[in-house]
C-alpha cells in the first residue's frame, strides 16, 4: 500500500471491487423483491450436516479476535500494513457496535424474530444471540479485513479469493442463523467503507505520511521498500 490517488486505488483492486458491486447490485434486488424472512425461511431449509460443520468453523475467520490477532502479525511485518488491518477493523467495529446498540436496538436476530412462527434449523454447537442483529458485526470486520488484504497484493486472483472468502464468512452468518440477509448486506457495506476510511487516514493524515517509521518492519528490524 502506497500514497496513491483514490482512483488508481480502486482501478487496482477491481478484482477485489468489482465483484462485490455485482453483490451490491443482487443482493439490493433480493432484499427489494423479497422479505427478510422469506430469504432466511428458503436458506435454513437448505442446511445439511457437512455443510453445519463447515460455516461453524468458518465463520470464526470474521471474529474481532481473528482480526486482531491478523492486525499484529502484520504490524511485525510492516507497521503500515498493520496499521490498515487494525483502523479497518477498528472503524468497522465501533460503527457496527454503536448502530446495534442505539439506532437499531430493537431489531432481532432470527432465533428471537421466529420464535413462536416458525421452527428454525440451528446448528449444533453454536450459540445464539437474540438481539441486536442490524448490521452484521462478523460481516463488517470480514469485507473490512479481506479488503485490507486485497490492497496489500498485487495478485488479481488472490484479490478475487479474498473477496470470495468474505462472502462466504458473511454468508456463514445468515446460515448459522446468527443475522438476515439485510444484516449481512449492510455489514458488508460498512466493512468496505471503512477500509476506504482507513486508507485515507493513513495516505492523507500528516502523522501517518511524514512518519517513517511506517514503513519499518518489526520482526525484520528494517525498513521495507
Amino acid at each position: 500500500m502506497n500514497n496513491s490517488s483514490f482512483s488508481t486505488l480502486l482501478k487496482k483492486n477491481l478484482a477485489f471491487l468489482s465483484p462485490y458491486l455485482v453483490f451490491l447490485g443482487v443482493g439490493g434486488i433480493l432484499i427489494s423483491l423479497h422479505s427478510k424472512a422469506g430469504i432466511h425461511i428458503y436458506i435454513n431449509e437448505h442446511t445439511q450436516g457437512l455443510a453445519d460443520t463447515f460455516f461453524r468453523l468458518i465463520t470464526n475467520l470474521g471474529d474481532g479476535l481473528f482480526v486482531a490477532i491478523l492486525a499484529l502479525l502484520f504490524l511485525l511485518i510492516r507497521i503500515r500494513s498493520g496499521l490498515l488491518i487494525a483502523i479497518s477493523g477498528l472503524i468497522a467495529g465501533v460503527v457496527t457496535q454503536t448502530l446495534k446498540h442505539t439506532v437499531f436496538s430493537d431489531l432481532k436476530r432470527p432465533v428471537k424474530f421466529f420464535e413462536g412462527i416458525y421452527q428454525l434449523h440451528l446448528v449444533p454447537g453454536v450459540n445464539n444471540y437474540s438481539g441486536n442483529t442490524f448490521p452484521s458485526g462478523h460481516s463488517a470486520s470480514a469485507f473490512a479485513l479481506y479488503l485490507s488484504l486485497a490492497l496489500l497484493t498485487e495478485n488479481k486472483l488472490l484479490k478475487f479469493s479474498l473477496f470470495l472468502i468474505a462472502c462466504i464468512v458473511a454468508f456463514s452468518r445468515i446460515y448459522l442463523s446468527q443475522h438476515f440477509f439485510n444484516d449481512v448486506y449492510a455489514g458488508s457495506i460498512l466493512g468496505i467503507l471503512s477500509v476506504l476510511g482507513a486508507w485515507l487516514i493513513l495516505t492523507r493524515m500528516k502523522p501517518f505520511t511524514q512518519a517513517v517509521w511506517m514503513n519499518h518492519s518489526v520482526f525484520l528490524k528494517k525498513k521495507l521498500s
